[in-house]
């Protein structure tokens, strides 16, 4: 079985306090809440994409479903109503992370996860991933905490795929395959410290300070 949180915000109107209530029992209900896979009602439910995505690949969130998706529209501040924690605390009950990034120059999100132990998955066109890539060769791949997919302008089913089997792959991993794969995302996450990473900084303020002088004179 999977359960996949989807933290993206969206335009958000109230916590469900249906759900709320439930969460505050330890009683075992038969009948499932109306929409079981979002956890604030939004404004635009009907007009929402990801609601909309949902429905249109099957998902249902059903006993019987092997995977179950569940919505989080709100930014975790810790004062969200339903969580009531924060982000980083959201990201240490993962156990992986799925970053597929379009666009980052560098990308924060997929180091915050293994630095935290989580193996993640992110893509090429993220700076974090083509580090990642570099620092890890031929050993990237989740079993070593990190898998970089490549992407391009014209290759998102591709993409979908590549991850949707990276998921499989990992789901499917011993225990200790998996305690071996956090411990390499966080041995990993240690190169990315900032005192190994000031000295790169330093060489480029150093020649950005030499052009200057050439360009004065």
């Amino acid at each position: 079985p999977v359960v996949a949180f989807v933290n993206v915000p969206a335009w958000v109107a109230e916590s469900r306090t249906d759900l709320a209530q439930r969460m505050q029992t330890n009683e075992m209900y038969e009948d499932g809440l109306a929409c079981p896979y979002i956890t604030h009602w939004l404004h635009n439910m009907e007009g929402d994409q990801m609601l909309q995505a949902f429905k249109r690949n099957g998902f249902h969130n059903l006993p019987t479903d092997k995977v179950k998706v569940i919505f989080v529209p709100c930014y975790l501040d810790g004062n969200d109503g339903i969580f009531n924690m924060h982000y980083y605390d959201i990201v240490i009950g993962n156990d992986l992370c799925i970053y597929p990034s379009y666009y980052e120059p560098w990308g924060y999100t997929p180091l915050e996860a293994i630095a935290f132990g989580v193996p993640c998955i992110t893509t090429d066109l993220a700076g974090f991933g083509l580090w990642a890539k570099e620092e890890l060769q031929a050993k990237v791949e989740i079993k070593n905490g990190v898998e970089v997919v490549h992407r391009n302008d014209s290759n998102y089913f591709e993409v979908v795929e590549s991850i949707a089997n990276v998921v499989c792959q990992y789901s499917n991993l011993s225990e200790s395959e998996k305690q071996f794969a956090c411990k390499k995302a966080k041995t990993l996450s240690q190169k990315a410290l900032w005192k190994n990473f000031f000295k790169a900084y330093e060489k480029a303020y150093s020649i950005a300070l030499k052009a200057a002088k050439t360009r004065n004179k």
